[in-house]
């Protein structure tokens, strides 16, 4: 099972996340180092452990302003053999090709507001996008007819509750199963609330292909040796 490191970026910092409150987000108070640069939060995280995939979070993009784009260059050139997911809102054909870059996998969020049509396009033009379905306070956000086609979702998918993340409450275990039970053939990896080794345990016993984290991480409550474990 994949571990992946999650990076928020807004405004050049690394930011907590909390529940989806995008307007509330600080930059991060982390305990593997000082300050909220983002080169410096993903050297800590590979000081942890070698992890294959970091996931990035361009907030700024994602809201409609001004990306991070420099920022993204910066940490390909100081990790250059390091993969990348990266999240950016965008859902058009022309961002897809524009953001195409070696290393890096792009984040189709359904929050962006893509239909299965559209997610069948780019599946053409970007090489092994990554579907994230995307929950808040039990809603889907997006367009509901892409539950409805699961036959157009790419192989890799991201269940994405905004309600869990940075909250401390656990993994959606519930919307974790229902989503699995409409392609049970796809890559699932599950996002928002893993606290712990008790989660990581309970996690693995289910068919489940990995798990994206950042605050048990920042917190010290996932150790260098139970990520071993779990892996």
């Amino acid at each position: 099972m994949v571990i992946i490191p999650v990076i928020d970026l807004c405004q050049g910092q690394v930011v907590h996340a909390v529940k989806g409150q995008r307007d509330r987000y600080l930059p991060i108070q982390s305990q593997l180092c000082h300050g909220a640069d983002p080169g410096d939060i993903l050297q800590a995280f590979l000081d942890i452990y070698p992890f294959e995939i970091i996931y990035i979070a361009d907030l700024d993009a994602i809201n409609g302003k001004k990306s991070n784009d420099d920022i993204i260059n910066k940490l390909q050139r100081q990790f250059p053999t390091q993969n990348f997911w990266l999240d950016y809102g965008g859902s058009s054909k022309e961002e897809v090709i524009q953001h195409q870059r070696p290393l890096i996998s792009q984040i189709i969020g359904s929050e962006s507001g893509i239909n299965p049509d559209t997610l069948a396009v780019l599946q053409d033009i970007s090489p092994f996008p990554i579907l994230s379905l995307d929950f808040k306070d039990g809603h889907f956000i997006g367009d509901h007819t892409l539950l409805k086609h699961p036959e157009v979702w790419p192989d890799n998918i991201i269940i994405m509750n905004l309600s869990r993340v940075g909250s401390g409450l656990g993994p959606d275990f519930e919307l974790l199963d229902q989503i699995k039970s409409l392609a049970s053939d796809k890559n699932f990896y599950i996002a928002g609330g893993i606290r712990n080794q008790g989660d990581f345990k309970q996690l693995k016993t289910i068919s489940l292909t990995g798990v994206l984290i950042a605050t048990a991480l920042h917190n010290c409550q996932i150790t260098c040796q139970e990520i071993s474990e779990f892996i």
